[in-house]
């Protein structure tokens, strides 16, 4: 007797068994319906298994995949490819890949849990799961949020994302220091102005706002307000009187309450996962070249879905077609 080699536990008959209710047909001349009645199966149930091992051997006993061989419905194959590359990418969430692709979210979501990328390791997680009061102003340069993001600068080589952990020459560490993003944005269009420098004291920080108001500027954005958390540098009197020179009021986020400065943070979120996370870099160098074309990316062709899935500068540039002189009269 040839034994089967695979079981399959939820099937009603394994292929041991099926192996076993064949051989009572086949080598010991029992009928069908006899061999039904002794498996407690149906006739027909016999006469499969005996056709297939008869047309197969042993591999037609063994259960077969219930996915058809043609899938009408099925998203396209190159839509599939371009879910997938548009999360390793730019590590977007399925409802912003939705909107990219014109798929449904869920669609998106079933594919990329396919792919084995159903879930997305953020690089600087919320730990506060109260939910947070969103709000929006009205206009342009109303509120400016600013903040300060931490991260490590990377050796020449690379660190250890490329030589792993324990084996870049550094036991764990850069050896070359931290880099200090400062950000400041605007409330009602996501506008940035984003510098990486190499400290967050109180100077660093003044001159950063003088060269962020200036920006802004530029873009015809007058800052009246501008909220920061209580980090020391934005409770000197360089960070005041800075604001002071520009006219805009200065304003601090409430204790232990992050997300009132929550644009700013999810900024830097966005920064962690699709610019400085999203690769191996090979230096701190090209990691910093890299970022001015990430924040031109960003205010200028990054679509976000709280501005209706718009850039920031199509969303000013929107408002400002809204305010011009005749166009509501």
């Amino acid at each position: 007797m040839v034994h089967a080699r695979t079981q399959h536990p939820n099937a009603r008959l394994t292929p041991r068994h099926r192996l076993t209710m064949v051989e009572c047909v086949l080598e010991r001349g029992w009928s069908i319906e006899a061999t039904a009645e002794r498996f407690q199966v149906d006739a027909k149930t016999v006469r499969k298994w005996r056709d297939r091992f008869l047309a197969e051997g042993l591999e037609g006993l063994k259960d077969r995949s219930s996915r058809p061989r043609r899938s009408p419905m099925r998203t396209p194959r190159r839509c599939r490819r371009a879910v997938v590359r548009l999360r390793k990418k730019h590590r977007w969430g399925a409802d912003h890949i939705a909107h990219e692709t014109g798929l449904a979210a869920s669609t998106v979501q079933s594919i990329l849990n396919a792919a084995g990328l159903g879930r997305l390791d953020r690089g600087d997680r919320a730990t506060n799961r109260e939910p947070v009061r969103r709000y929006q102003r009205d206009l342009p340069g109303e509120l400016i949020h600013v903040d300060v993001k931490k991260v490590a600068g990377i050796p020449d080589g690379g660190g250890w994302k490329i030589h792993g952990r324990g084996n870049d020459g550094h036991g764990g560490h850069s050896g070359v220091g931290y880099r200090y993003i400062h950000t400041a944005i605007d409330d009602r269009t996501r506008i940035a102005y984003s510098e990486l420098l190499t400290d967050e004291q109180a100077l660093t920080a003044a001159a950063f706002w003088h060269r962020a108001n200036t920006f802004f500027a530029t873009l015809d954005i007058h800052c009246q307000r501008v909220i920061t958390d209580n980090g020391s540098c934005y409770r000197s009197g360089h960070w005041h009187r800075a604001c002071a020179a520009t006219n805009t009021i200065v304003k601090k986020t409430r204790p232990r309450r992050p997300q009132t400065n929550g644009k700013v943070e999810r900024f830097h979120r966005i920064l962690l996962e699709e610019w400085a996370y999203i690769r191996a870099w090979n230096s701190d160098t090209e990691r910093t070249t890299a970022y001015d074309d990430f924040i031109h990316f960003y205010n200028h062709h990054r679509s976000h879905g709280a501005l209706g899935w718009h850039s920031p500068m199509a969303t000013l540039t929107q408002l400002a077609g809204d305010n011009l002189p005749g166009e509501h009269s």
